[in-house]
């Protein structure tokens, strides 16, 4: 090992290569690379479109009424524990 490799602390096969001028930042991206993000939206559109309007479930919908009806109540029990625990103190 040379003694500037031991003064940096590097082992041997180890050696720190520095990015070519500028880094990734310097480097340009393919031109398949720029319209990518555009294609993939587009596809990703087409195929949950559909999705997106498509009716809810009634299974999902009886779910999301039941746990509306629910919330209220637990609400009101949290608030009800909160209030004894500030009359105790």
């Amino acid at each position: 090992m040379s003694d500037d490799k031991k003064a940096a602390g590097q082992m041997p096969g180890h050696e720190h290569h520095q990015p070519p001028e500028g880094g990734k930042a310097a480097r340009k991206r393919a031109p398949d690379q720029d319209v990518l993000p555009g294609i993939l939206g587009k596809q990703l559109r087409a195929a949950y479109g559909e999705l997106l309007n498509a009716p809810i479930p009634d299974a999902f919908t009886e779910l999301i009424k039941r746990l509306e009806r629910q919330e209220p109540a637990e609400n009101a029990a949290k608030s009800e524990k909160s209030r004894r625990k500030e009359s105790d103190s």
